[in-house]
């Protein structure tokens, strides 16, 4: 009998070491896959970080460019089946072409034309191309080219400069100069200068107007603190340019034309006709007039982008 049950008592223990082996290979395999399975969710999820990684990135470089790109204006001559208007950096129109980028700053801090960029006009309406003298980094953009008649005949045309965008009202405190020469390159006889601004404003921003709700013009330098009126016969560098009266105030002070209606600087048929041949220079300055009341705090971060066109008056 005793036999019998070491016998039966061994078959036990076997089939129970039998079932723990099992259960103990189970556990391992099923270790196994549970260790594979989170290899691969981990190496899924740093794939995922990675690619999301690289998608801001993307993202980042993408808004840098699209920013420098806003940053700086075109300067165009409409596309016509028989196109007869041409523009260059040079007089000599070296290289003729209907499209000119002109580079600005990613930020421009407020200046004034008084005292600064009135000491630099000169410098400016001599520079061919992008004026990259002192503050145009920092304070204004300035740029001098050329538009050309190659046609055959007297032909009218648009000065077109567009406000393309507006941000925080900072187009209440912008002034755009343009140096219009209609005559070749003369030493003793320069161009005629126009400052366009927004119309007046109160402190809210509203418009304000005269007895016939026509828009008040804005002074080029607005007087305030310690500075008084601006009166540009009292700068020896605008001695050789030429001014229109009506900008001229009846004690002197220089002021600007209104923007042409939302969306436009300038927009009108431009004065005289272009006979064939005949090259007009221009140069424009554009600027954050520190003077003017709507240049506050509030309009920092604002954005102002700007288009000049010149387009054949059908």
């Amino acid at each position: 009998m005793a036999k019998t049950d070491n016998v039966e008592n061994t078959s036990v223990d076997v089939e129970a070491l039998q079932e723990q082996l099992r259960k103990e290979n189970e556990y391992i395999i099923k270790n196994k896959r549970v260790r594979r399975q989170s290899r691969r969710r981990t190496i899924i999820i740093i794939l995922l970080i990675f690619l999301l990684i690289m998608a801001l990135l993307a993202g980042v470089t993408y808004s840098l460019m699209q920013f420098v790109e806003d940053s700086n204006f075109r300067v165009s001559v409409s596309h016509t089946d028989t196109a007869v208007l041409s523009l260059s950096k040079d007089y000599n129109f070296t290289n003729p072409t209907s499209v000119l980028d002109i580079s600005a700053p990613q930020n421009m801090d407020n200046c004034t034309l008084c005292n600064y960029i009135d000491q630099k006009i000169l410098d400016i309406y001599n520079t061919d191309g992008s004026y990259k003298g002192e503050g145009t980094k920092e304070y204004f953009i300035a740029t001098t080219f050329y538009l050309k008649n190659t046609g055959r005949n007297e032909i009218n045309y648009r000065e077109i400069i567009s406000l393309d965008r507006a941000m925080k009202d900072m187009d209440k405190a912008i002034r755009v100069m343009m140096i219009k020469d209609i005559e070749p390159p003369d030493d003793e006889q320069y161009g005629t200068i126009t400052v366009y601004a927004a119309a007046k404003c109160d402190a809210a921003g509203n418009t304000l107007t005269d007895e016939e709700g026509n828009p008040l013009r804005e002074e080029v330098v607005p007087p305030g603190g310690t500075m008084s009126a601006y009166i540009p016969a009292n700068v020896s560098d605008y001695e050789k340019f030429n001014f229109n009266e009506e900008d001229i105030r009846e004690d002197g002070v220089w002021m600007t034309k209104t923007f042409a209606d939302d969306g436009y600087v300038i927009n009108n048929v431009a004065e005289p006709p272009l006979k064939p041949g005949q090259v007009i220079k221009y140069s424009i300055v554009i600027w954050l007039e520190g003077q003017d009341a709507q240049c506050v705090d509030d309009i920092l971060g604002g954005q102002v982008k700007l288009a000049v066109e010149f387009a054949l008056d059908q």
